[in-house]
């Protein structure tokens, strides 16, 4: 894919807001041969680079006339409201690789040794060091036939061709566990006591207890 963007001189909190308001996304373009640039992409290209492209994806760029290879570094957007507030993008050149983390996920868990054991993840991201170009998006973790006590480490994960480890290979990324037992409820602590029922009593009167 291929999309445009302009530079702009204006930066900061105050001229950010008022990019957003023409439907402009501010930005910055980093670079290993250059300083970072302040950029400005219209908003529903970027909204396509997160809808279709997503963060580590990699596509060309047309900067005021000058095409580059560019990589997806961040895209920082509100949490529920659909603003995307910035886009941070790394220049690369053809077989050049960046440090990045890549998303893991889990799949067969429900074919666990185990029958009652299930897969905690510890942590979602592993750090890698790879062309951006032929890094995956996520990396998937098979927990077949692993028992209650089984661990996956960084170092256990089968890398693609071309992208290595950057991190310490005996961190825990997956444990397989028990599930956390719900305490019991003390029925005497939720079953409401009942009133005594007072015998021989009027609206408004007290009754007496005789010695």
């Amino acid at each position: 894919m291929k999309f445009t963007a302009n530079k702009r001189e204006a930066a900061g909190t105050n001229a950010s807001k008022q990019l957003r308001k023409q439907d402009l996304v501010p930005g910055v373009v980093y670079s290993s041969d250059m300083e970072p640039v302040n950029i400005t992409m219209n908003r529903a290209d970027v909204d396509q680079i997160k809808r279709e492209l997503g963060i580590n994806s990699v596509f060309t760029l047309d900067l005021d006339g000058e095409t580059k290879t560019v990589f997806v570094r961040e895209i920082d957007s509100a949490a529920i409201k659909p603003i995307v507030y910035n886009i941070s993008l790394q220049a690369i050149k053809k077989g050049q690789k960046l440090e990045m983390p890549i998303s893991i996920t889990v799949v067969n868990e429900e074919e666990l040794g185990d029958a009652d054991g299930v897969a905690a993840v510890n942590t979602f991201e592993i750090d890698v060091v790879a062309d951006p170009s032929v890094a995956p998006e996520v990396i998937e973790i098979d927990v077949t036939g692993m028992h209650i006590g089984d661990t996956v480490t960084a170092g256990d994960i089968k890398l693609p061709e071309g992208v290595e480890l950057n991190q310490d290979a005996e961190e825990s990324i997956v444990s397989i566990t028990v599930p956390d037992e719900e305490p019991e409820e003390d029925a005497n602590e939720t079953e409401e006591e009942a009133e005594p029922e007072v015998i021989n009593e009027k609206p408004g009167e007290i009754v007496e207890e005789d010695d």
